[in-house]
């Protein structure tokens, strides 16, 4: 009996007599020995996997939202029912080993199917037998809840697939047929309320959850056709305030696909320049530690993106036994994304993704160096504030607009250009007339229009002229600057959580569609003096009004003061070759740090635009 195993029979207490059955099973029919090395390979991993137990009494939740319609509101409606169990139900999570809880039953049964669909894959595609140990025999995706039957039931509802399978279909087709039906839906807030992965029957009821949730649906429903599949992730994006992301990869014969959620495009094609730190393979079996933070993680991350290894010095002489690599975050300051190793007062950082700034630390988060970007060059730049050296700088945002991976922000923008806004006498709009066009406009601001108030209307409106675009605000002015009040009329609105968002007062709610128009029917024609709209946005310009503070990195945080913004930008004198940090005091929580660029504007590490 090798070591790994003894020690997991060993730790497994009570519950020993229930894996050594597993093993007396298989061990006495010849004819079994590759089930017995499979058995073997699990139990021998399992010593240090947990899952999550399924919080009691939320199933009313679950089983409602399983019989409501699909459509834009079921998310909405959703938390609202998880919100109000969640008052009177505890929702404490609890995290078991699974070898304190795996039965004899369960084990067999899992490699038994497990067999059974690896075997149904034709043989020149069917996966190695270190594969299928590694990427379809496990009985769970990460930790999320064992249920009983879970394999059972999804080799039954996708072995639908073996007859594509036979006539040759390719495994990106196979892929995006069950990411299709799939139909699941990303819900953050749902965290809020159930604060543990969903199991496998509960994701079959809400089709709503974390995309980490969706991502473990897949692996095990693919593992339990027989097809090679696992969780690739992110833990931390280079580019984002706080999180990270999932999503599947795949392998049958020759091909390979790493797919999202919804399928139809490959992640590595996706994510080509985006700001990727460390990308990491979810594994069941034990691996080496080497540049991850988990014996369950592979790193994958020159899969993905360009990579390089570099040397830091520890320049600020702290304790530095156990390097790591940390990306910002706005809710823990740096956040541990990677692994490094320590010699000759250097940390060393093997394959780190570039695009990214980074932040050199040891064990205890204390910062070894200065902060550095490596560029998509590979190029590496430290920035050492020059405290006596100052520059003047106008700030606009207090985070990125954009991404590779993610570019609505500035097509919320761009596809407002071309809209129009329109007078009529009539509410079918015939030969409306344009008050004005929208065209090269590049705001998320309240824009205000000055019109020449010529003409009576009884119905105005905005019309986005065949785009899909989205108003924030919509609101008409007479000639005299005041507010202009009717009943609103619309056509090919999305139905969204606001009925009307365009026209109360919050930023963030929001009116709009494919080809939609949004107005007012005036009880008698009025002159039309002014109009007022502002795009979709995320609110994270400078708004007048609210109060900022700005600060820069030089060993730790450094204020350079709170300001009152007057107009939409803030302006500061700044060191030169900083790292900076602006802060919302008055309300939201989206912030990232940004450099100065040579133009003296702000350039966001790992966005674009």
């Amino acid at each position: 009996m090798n070591k790994n195993l003894e020690l997991t029979l060993k730790e497994s207490g009570d519950n020993r007599p229930e894996l050594e059955k597993v093993l007396d099973y298989y061990s006495t029919i010849p004819a079994d020995s590759l089930k017995y090395k499979a058995a073997v390979f699990l139990i021998e991993n399992m010593r240090n996997h947990k899952s999550y137990k399924v919080i009691n009494g939320f199933e009313a939740a679950f089983d409602s939202i399983d019989k409501y319609p699909k459509c834009i509101l079921r998310r909405d409606i959703f938390g609202r029912m998880l919100d109000s169990i969640s008052k009177t139900t505890s929702n404490r999570a609890e995290l078991l080993f699974d070898i304190k809880i795996l039965t004899s039953d369960f084990i067999i049964k899992n490699i038994e199917l497990s067999f059974n669909a690896w075997n149904k894959i034709p043989k020149n595609k069917r996966a190695s037998f270190d594969d299928f140990c590694n990427y379809i025999l496990p009985y769970k995706s990460d930790d999320e809840p064992i249920e009983k039957n879970s394999r059972e039931k999804l080799f039954k509802k996708y072995e639908w697939v073996y007859k594509y399978i036979e006539k040759g279909a390719t495994l990106r087709f196979v892929i995006d047929s069950i990411t299709s039906e799939f139909g699941f839906v990303n819900m953050n807030k749902i965290k809020n309320y159930y604060p543990v992965p969903l199991s496998i029957n509960q994701i079959e009821k809400s089709k709503l959850g974390l995309c980490d949730d969706g991502v473990n649906y897949l692996v095990n429903a693919f593992r339990a056709i027989g097809i090679i599949c696992t969780k690739d992730m992110v833990s931390h994006w280079g580019n984002h305030h706080s999180s990270g992301h999932s999503w599947i990869y795949t392998k049958y014969g020759k091909e390979e696909y790493s797919a999202g959620l919804e399928g139809y495009e490959d992640m590595k094609n996706k994510f080509k320049g985006e700001s990727l730190p460390k990308v990491i393979r979810k594994m069941y079996s034990c691996q080496k530690i080497e540049n991850t933070l988990s014996q369950f993680h592979k790193d994958v991350t020159a899969e993905y993106v360009p990579t390089v290894n570099i040397q830091v010095e520890n320049i600020f002489n702290v304790t530095n036994s156990t390097p790591l690599l940390c990306v910002f975050d706005i809710n823990r300051g740096w956040s541990p994304i990677a692994l490094g190793t320590f010699k000759n007062e250097k940390n060393t950082y093997n394959n780190i993704g570039v695009n990214v700034l980074y932040m050199p630390v040891n064990r205890s988060n204390m910062p070894v160096n200065y902060p550095f970007y490596i560029d998509n060059k590979k190029k590496v730049h430290f920035f050492k504030p020059s405290e006596s050296i100052l520059e003047y700088v106008e700030l606009t945002r207090k985070i990125g607009l954009s991404s590779k991976r993610n570019k609505s922000k500035i097509n919320w923008i761009r596809n407002i250009n071309g809209g129009l806004f329109q007078g009529s006498d009539n509410k079918e709009f015939k030969n409306a007339k344009t008050l004005y066009e929208i065209s090269n406009f590049n705001s998320t601001h309240i824009t205000k229009i000055k019109l020449k108030a010529k003409y009576k209307f009884k119905y105005v409106r905005f019309y986005s002229n065949k785009k899909e675009s989205f108003l924030a605000r919509l609101a008409f002015y007479d000639a005299d600057r005041k507010i202009l009040l009717g009943e609103v009329v619309k056509e090919n609105n999305v139905n969204l959580i606001w009925e009307n968002g365009a026209f109360d007062n919050d930023p963030l709610s929001l009116s709009g569609g494919k080809d939609f128009s949004l107005g007012l029917k005036f009880s008698k024609p009025k002159h039309i003096g002014f109009i007022e709209f502002q795009v979709r946005n995320d609110d994270n310009h400078i708004n007048i009004g609210e109060e900022y503070e700005l600060f820069f990195w030089n060993k730790k945080w450094k204020s350079l003061g709170r300001k009152i913004a007057a107009d939409t930008l803030l302006r500061y004198n700044v060191p030169k070759n900083s790292l900076f940090w602006l802060k919302n005091l008055t309300k939201g929580k989206e912030e990232h740090v940004f450099t100065i660029d040579e133009n003296g504007k702000q350039f966001w590490p790992g966005s674009s635009e």
